[in-house]
């Protein structure tokens, strides 16, 4: 089974919509993600992988644009 509590935390990082909030949001989504990939690293599933690294990299941007507003 797939688990999809990060993805979760990831929605809930990217649709945060108070400054305040936000950086709690997106440290919480990364340690899940990061911690779903090295759950990962025994599958097979490379999407699965993906979708991971395509959220982290998101997250990563997502906190460069607010230091950079």
């Amino acid at each position: 089974m797939v688990d999809q509590y990060w993805q979760v935390l990831y929605r809930a990082a990217m649709t945060e919509s108070d400054p305040a909030k936000l950086n709690s949001r997106i440290e919480a989504a990364r340690r899940a993600i990061r911690s779903r990939l090295e759950e990962a690293d025994d599958s097979r599933d490379s999407r699965e992988r993906q979708q991971l690294n395509n959220a982290l990299y998101a997250l990563e941007t997502l906190l460069a644009r607010k230091r950079s507003a």
